[in-house]
């Protein structure tokens, strides 16, 4: 049976709002026209399938008895454009107002760099996958590291010190801590510019850990653009020729002839000989000497051994022994594995310099060291390789203009007995 023809116009209504559908012959070709009100404005909107004509009415008066007239206004091209956004923004759970201004207003602050490049920007620098960790936890992590590696205790005291400052300052995510934040942290500190760029440093350390381990994207924070402070030139002092020899007689001591008052069972242990003798004859930081050992000190080849893990360089080196310092180690060596096992090797010192009536210098025997070595070679860069800097860190920090006689005075200091003289541990004396 065939199905019966439908009367045109055909009347589509929902509550008080209708459509009517019209039919016209176009060519030969029927065409059907969807009508409705807009307000006051009739819109007409040609369709060549009558299901799609319904379809259309349908939409229309849903959307009128809804107030939805911006729709309503769409040609057929830009109905379809608006019903896959529509699919894509259902994705997202977002309506397409809110996804048109937030578009508008990042293209606007993007000027002309693509949004999808800015995304992909973002999505490098802050995966989605990594794991969040606080400041105090990888700082732990890191010292943590560092001991299973092998650092020295000066240096994991050090960072202790100063990132435990930090962790105090930012108890956060460390994703959270941006290059702004670091800048002003480093600005507030109440400290020398050297001291703030050390902390700058010890920063660094910390940030380029937690990159590696993932817990921070790559460039996270750039400390080659984090803020240095100036550091000031401060007044460099070296010990006098006369002012090393009184240093030196009052730190030995024969066991035998100890003065009332002196406790016999120091006596036997290495005292600060070798502190003084490895800073001023050899310019040893006292980090290193803190961790030589006596089997790095070759006398008969005349050199001594520094490794990559003693000091604060990772420069491994060997440093001449001239005749005097020769001399020395002779005098001082004994059979225990380190040069100097004195806990807290400033204290001692500084009493040992009161008691030999000369002002204590802050690494003077290091400076003077190098300052009489340059004066008696002539050679910065030789001086600059055995003492682990620079040239341009001799000239800066180190170098002292002395002459070469009395370099050479500096470099002749022999003990006034070569055998039987045992150091004493100078904590007796305080």
């Amino acid at each position: 049976m065939q199905a019966k023809t439908p009367d045109f116009p055909i009347t589509l209504t929902k509550g008080s709002v209708s459509a009517k559908i019209y039919r016209h012959e176009n060519k030969g070709y029927a065409e059907f026209k969807v009508a409705y009100y807009v307000g006051t404005r009739r819109k007409l909107e040609s369709f060549a399938d009558l299901d799609e004509a319904k379809r259309r009415a349908r939409e229309a008066i849903v959307g009128i008895g809804a107030g939805d007239h911006a729709t309503l206004t769409l040609k057929a091209d830009d109905r379809i454009v608006y019903q896959r956004a529509l699919k894509f923004l259902n994705q997202c759970e977002t309506p397409l107002d809110v996804a048109a201004e937030r578009y508008a207003s990042a293209a606007f602050k993007l000027g002309k760099v693509p949004l999808r490049d800015a995304v992909e920007y973002y999505l490098q620098r802050f995966p989605q996958n990594m794991p969040s960790k606080s400041v105090r936890e990888v700082v732990d992590e890191m010292i943590a590291a560092k001991k299973a590696d092998g650092a020295s205790a000066p240096y994991l005291r050090d960072l202790k010190f100063r990132l435990g400052e930090f962790t105090e300052s930012f108890q956060c995510p460390i994703a959270s801590v941006d290059m702004p934040l670091v800048n002003e942290w480093l600005r507030a500190l109440k400290c020398a510019g050297r001291t703030r760029n050390n902390f700058r440093t010890i920063l660094g350390t910390l940030f380029n850990y937690a990159e590696a381990e993932g817990y921070l994207p790559k460039d996270h924070v750039d400390f080659d653009t984090v803020a240095r402070a100036r550091e000031e030139q401060t007044e460099i002092e070296i010990f006098s020729p006369k002012e090393m020899m009184g240093l030196l007689e009052a730190a030995q001591m024969n066991p035998d002839v100890l003065g009332a008052g002196f406790n016999r069972r120091y006596a036997t242990r290495q005292g600060l000989l070798p502190l003084l003798v490895l800073g001023g004859f050899a310019g040893m930081r006292t980090a290193e000497i803190q961790r030589q050992l006596w089997d790095d000190i070759n006398l008969e080849r005349g050199y001594i051994r520094v490794t990559g893990v003693k000091g604060n360089t990772a420069q491994k080196r060997l440093i001449p022994i001239c005749d005097n310092l020769r001399t020395w180690l002779a005098v001082c060596r004994r059979e225990v594995p380190t040069c100097c096992d004195y806990p807290r090797p400033f204290e001692a010192i500084q009493r040992l310099a009161e008691r030999a009536e000369v002002k204590w210098k802050h690494n003077a025997l290091r400076h003077s060291c190098i300052s009489y070595r340059v004066a008696l070679t002539g050679d910065v860069a030789r001086v600059a390789l055995e003492s682990g800097n620079s040239p341009r860190m001799i000239f800066r920090h180190y170098r002292e203009l002395v002459t070469k006689e009395e370099a050479q005075t500096w470099f002749s200091i022999m003990p006034k007995a070569t055998v039987d003289i045992v150091p004493m541990d100078q904590s007796a004396l305080a």
